[in-house]
C-alpha cells in the first residue's frame, strides 16, 4: 500500500478521482489528502510525504511545473507523480519531470490502473533499492572501501568514488558523470548522494550539482560564480552555496 495525494482545485475532479481510486486501486493506493493551490499542495506534501502525487497542471495561483521546480529546488521532489489534466499541450513537459504517465481528462479507468501500477512497481524498486543501498554503505563504512553502490533501474551499481567527477539532479534522479566519459542515471535523488558521499571530496555547490573536488580545474569569481571541471565541463554556483563553498576552499 502506497500513500497519495491529490493536487486539483476542481471540487467534481477531487470527488471523482477519489471514487475511482476507492473503487478500482484501494488494494494499492491510500489517498491522504488533497490540494488546490501550490501553496497547499507544498504544506501537504511536507506533512504527508506521499509516495505517489496526482497532480493536475493548471491550479489556482500557479501550476503544476511552477510547483515541482520549488521542490526540486529544495530537494524534496521524492516522490512519483501521475499528471492528470485536460491539456496535452504539455505532455513533453511533463515527462521531461520524469512523470509516471500522463492521463488526459475524463480520466480512463484502465489508463489510471495501469499508471498506478507503474508508479507502485517503480516505488517498490526503488525501496529495494535503498535497503540494498544502505547495507553497502554501511559496509563501505566498516571496510572503508572506496566504492559507492549506486541504484539503477534493474539494481545496483558499483562505482569507485574516485571515478564521479560529478553529479546532476533531474528530478527524483540523479545523472552521475565519471571520469572516462560515461553517464549513470540512478534512481536516487542528489539529496540522498549527498548524505552518503564522502565529505572533504564532494561539495553541493547548487541545488542541481554535486561536484567532486579532485576534478575541479579553475573557479570563476562574479557575480554568477561558476567552475571548469578537468573534463571539460561548467558547473554553476548558487549565490546561497557561494560563501559555504568559498570557506571550504
Amino acid at each position: 500500500m502506497i500513500n497519495a495525494i491529490h493536487i486539483e482545485d476542481e471540487p467534481r475532479n477531487i470527488e471523482l478521482l477519489e471514487s475511482l481510486v476507492k473503487i478500482h486501486c484501494s488494494d494499492i493506493v491510500n489517498l491522504v489528502g488533497n490540494a488546490g493551490n501550490n501553496r497547499d499542495a507544498i504544506a501537504l506534501i511536507r506533512s504527508k510525504k506521499p509516495q505517489l502525487v496526482y497532480l493536475d497542471i493548471e491550479l489556482n495561483r500557479g501550476n503544476a511545473f511552477e510547483l515541482l521546480e520549488e521542490l526540486h529546488n529544495s530537494g524534496e521532489l521524492d516522490f512519483q507523480v501521475i499528471f492528470i489534466t485536460a491539456f496535452n499541450e504539455y505532455a513533453v513537459k511533463a515527462f521531461r519531470y520524469n512523470a509516471i504517465d500522463y492521463l488526459l481528462k475524463p480520466i480512463s479507468i484502465d489508463e489510471l490502473k495501469e499508471a498506478t501500477m507503474k508508479a507502485l512497481s517503480r516505488i517498490n524498486q526503488q525501496s529495494g533499492n535503498e535497503n540494498i543501498l544502505m547495507a553497502l554503505n554501511q559496509l563501505k563504512i566498516n571496510l572503508n572501501i572506496s566504492k559507492v553502490g549506486i541504484p539503477v533501474a534493474d539494481g545496483v551499481l558499483f562505482t569507485k568514488t574516485d571515478d564521479i567527477v560529478r553529479m546532476e539532479a533531474k528530478g527524483s534522479y540523479t545523472i552521475l558523470y565519471l571520469a572516462d566519459g560515461k553517464k549513470i542515471t540512478s534512481t536516487k535523488n542528489l539529496k540522498d548522494f549527498e548524505a552518503i558521499l564522502p565529505e572533504g571530496i564532494f561539495f553541493r555547490v547548487h541545488h542541481s550539482w554535486i561536484i567532486n573536488l579532485k576534478f575541479l580545474r579553475k573557479y570563476y569569481r562574479g557575480k554568477s560564480s561558476y567552475m571548469e571541471m578537468e573534463d571539460g565541463s561548467t558547473v554553476s554556483v548558487s549565490i546561497r552555496k557561494k560563501g559555504k563553498f568559498l570557506d571550504f576552499l
